[in-house]
């Protein structure tokens, strides 16, 4: 056989082989991270390529291509898919978290009112001063001594007069204590009310005028003894009072401060679960997002160093058909003959292989 025509037959496809073993050369498979099974198959098709260059494996190479393409784009829908319902979750959660939030604040702001009310009620009352130099004051000044007009009468008009006002102030105060519960809406167990003291009886004898000093003095004196008395019970009476009421509305603004705590805990630990949850949401998305972007980027580098596959068969292409115009210019002529087939069969080969890859690359 003509050595001429063996050489041709031997190296029709060698630009082929040289081709796919650049492309294997300079290919980086480890950029493309989540396309490893397709870059392993594609280095198969290549390699086993490479052991039989005498066979056109073209259009395994395009359906590789095509496949290794729908693939992709399944796994990029999926990612879509799986990203898509975050967007919706995390701006749900969002706003049922500004709504505990809102909660809490609403609940915040009735406690602290409420304390504000108890301590506003709280803070005008005040006890009765009943000390006895206190009360001795307070009846001397009121039970006077007079000496030039020694009166049972006068003695007993004091007296009551005492009595009135003593009962009248305390009085006021238990109604104005009343108004304010009603008014910062604070319910009492505590009956607003004294216990009963009976009043002082008065001076009764047949003349209002004592006729001897030491009498009126006796006299004066001993009303002067139960006015005191008299007096030291109400304010008793009326300190006690207030001292269960105090006691009553403090205890139940403690409570409400108890209250407060523990609801304010409780959202916080609520709220704290909903933003760990957003959190988990977001981290998830955003986890997703970037195994998208990542699937994307690999793909685009894919498809760009896989195409470069196509430049290395037009480059050996090339110098294949230099070496057999060479032949067809300068050889025999049985050497021009046979280059002029194989330059035939050449541009035939590159249009079925470079061709066709193009084409099927792009589908």
């Amino acid at each position: 056989m003509n050595p001429t025509l063996i050489g041709f037959h031997q190296k029709r496809f060698e630009w082929v082989f040289r081709a796919k073993e650049d492309f294997l050369n300079h290919f980086n498979p480890f950029q493309h991270e989540g396309l490893t099974d397709s870059i392993e198959d594609l280095l198969q098709i290549l390699q086993t390529e490479l052991e039989n260059p005498n066979d056109l494996t073209s259009d395994r190479l395009m359906t590789f291509f095509q496949e290794v393409e729908k693939e992709t784009k399944i796994k990029l829908k999926n990612y879509e898919r799986q990203i898509e319902p975050y967007e919706l979750l995390i701006a749900k959660q969002s706003t049922i978290i500004d709504h505990k939030k809102e909660e809490a604040q609403i609940q915040e702001d009735g406690f602290t009112i409420e304390i504000e009310d108890y301590d506003r009620f709280l803070h005008p009352i005040e006890l009765k001063n009943a000390h006895p130099d206190h009360i001795w004051e307070l009846v001397n000044d009121t039970i006077e001594h007079t000496p030039h007009e020694r009166k049972a009468s006068i003695i007993n008009d004091d007296v009551s007069r005492l009595q009135t006002a003593v009962e009248r102030d305390l009085g006021t105060s238990i109604k104005i204590i009343q108004q304010e519960a009603h008014f910062f809406k604070i319910e009492l167990a505590t009956p607003l009310e004294l216990p009963f003291v009976p009043p002082i009886p008065p001076i009764e004898q047949k003349f209002d005028a004592f006729w001897f000093k030491n009498t009126y003095e006796k006299a004066l004196s001993k009303m002067r003894f139960l006015a005191h008395d008299w007096v030291m019970e109400m304010y008793q009476n009326y300190n006690r009072l207030l001292i269960a009421i105090t006691n009553e509305v403090t205890a139940q603004k403690e409570q409400a401060v108890k209250e407060a705590k523990a609801t304010k805990l409780e959202y916080r630990q609520k709220i704290n679960h909903l933003e760990n949850q957003l959190a988990t949401y977001q981290k998830e998305e955003a986890e997703l997002k970037a195994r998208y972007l990542k699937a994307c980027q690999s793909w685009n580098q894919f498809r760009e160093q896989a195409s470069q596959l196509q430049d290395y068969l037009i480059k050996h292409w090339l110098e294949f058909k230099e070496e057999l115009q060479q032949h067809f210019l300068y050889g025999d002529a049985e050497g021009r003959y046979l280059a002029a087939q194989y330059l035939q069969l050449l541009r035939q080969d590159g249009e079925k292989m470079i061709q066709s890859l193009h084409r099927g690359g792009d589908e």
